[in-house]
């Protein structure tokens, strides 16, 4: 074969590879103080609002405080202040500390958000209030009314005591179920953080719905609650457990079936930086970004196990298209068959980005398209965002 032949058939490759997908959008922010309102961005960008907007991050705690979005369609960054001195003007009472004149001049700071829809004009997130007057932290569920631009749900959630100078708090999102507006997120809080061993952390899953919380249960565990995923079809909620293969921790998963009320406890894999299900439910994908292993669950009996190996240092897995089970590594988006585990196809990374890749943050709209993140690409910090979707 002559070298114009090997040139032809590398354009040939090149060209039908990045034809399994196609660029929808591509943006790259970084965090700035030095503007107002500042913008800090998230280690976990999500689609929101009906997957038209991704979440991009927050103010600073000495800004006013305010989310941003990036609105697909129009290819622009959004902010929408949240009217939280507003409430706290008339509800101060319900709150450590005080109001400030110089500096961060709310005495709490937005812990995670949670979910954005303006299809029924509501989102949510969880605030840590805190002062330096004392040791005490509450924390709350904050409902905001889109149309009334209003705060006009708070619920504490929990309390750390003055006293207790060893427990922690985290929060995280779970998921947000369009079609019946209904979100999930879990809180957790760590008796002793020096203390592995111990079965100490009190964990919590909550969901929201219109303008009602419900506590929809509370467990024990060693560990945090760590990658949580959700199916909305089939009402199912993974909590995964973080412990890397040379600690020897036996991490543990959390199987929480809320038609029914069924919760189940398996091991996995270490460090499960992927976890996704099957378009039906019916099966559970975990993969470990230190030792490449896989495992595949079905979520009626999860002692049937199906074991492999992939590969390394990957950060999100999920489905972008029914059939393609994407292992999002930094060397590629390395995509197989979700019922033999065999791999299909390879598409590398550096097919999209110039530098150094590490697509920490990456994110799927299940079935629909991949936001790929590349933490690296902007070396003065920003993150390049490619949203891809398969065709």
């Amino acid at each position: 074969m002559t070298r114009f032949s090997l040139f032809y058939l590398s354009v040939l490759v090149f060209g039908f590879s990045l034809s399994a997908q196609k660029i929808e959008a591509e943006f790259s922010y970084k965090t700035d103080f030095n503007v107002r309102p500042t913008f800090v961005e998230g280690d976990n960008p999500v689609f929101v609002n009906g997957g038209k907007w991704v979440y991009l991050g927050k103010t600073a705690d000495f800004d006013e405080p305010g989310f941003y979005f990036y609105d697909i369609e129009s290819k622009t960054r959004i902010y929408r202040a949240v009217p939280l001195e507003t409430y706290y003007l008339t509800h101060p009472t319900e709150f450590i500390g005080k109001i400030e004149s110089t500096g961060k001049r709310l005495p709490f700071t937005i812990y995670e958000f949670l979910f954005y829809d303006e299809v029924t004009r509501r989102a949510g997130f969880v605030i840590e209030n805190k002062h330096n007057s004392t040791n005490t932290k509450r924390y709350f569920y904050m409902g905001w009314n889109l149309a009334t631009s209003t705060v006009d749900v708070v619920k504490q959630i929990y309390e750390i005591a003055e006293t207790d100078k060893k427990s922690f708090a985290i929060s995280a999102s779970i998921g947000y179920s369009p079609e019946d507006a209904t979100g999930y997120f879990v809180f957790a809080v760590d008796a002793d953080l020096k203390d592995n061993e111990s079965t100490d952390v009190t964990a919590f899953i909550y969901k929201i719905q219109n303008q009602n919380l419900t506590k929809l249960k509370e467990y024990k565990s060693k560990f945090y609650p760590y990658t949580p995923e959700f199916h909305p079809e089939s009402k199912q909620i993974l909590i995964a457990s973080y412990a890397e293969s040379f600690q020897n921790r036996n991490p543990t998963g959390y199987l929480y079936k809320i038609n029914g009320d069924s919760f189940s406890e398996f091991s996995i894999p270490s460090t499960p930086y992927g976890i996704s299900f099957s378009k039906d439910g019916k099966y559970l994908y975990i993969a470990a970004a230190d030792t490449g292993e896989v495992r595949m669950y079905h979520t009626d009996n999860l002692s049937e196990v199906k074991k492999t190996k992939w590969g390394t240092h990957g950060h999100k897995l999920g489905f972008w298209k029914e059939g393609e089970l994407v292992w999002v590594r930094n060397s590629g988006l390395h995509i197989y068959d979700p019922i033999t585990l065999k791999q299909k196809k390879v598409i590398p990374t550096k097919k999209f980005y110039k530098n150094n890749v590490n697509v920490s943050g990456s994110v799927f709209l299940p079935f629909t398209k991949l936001l790929l993140r590349n933490t690296l690409e902007d070396v003065a910090g920003g993150a390049a965002n490619r949203i891809l979707l398969a065709e």
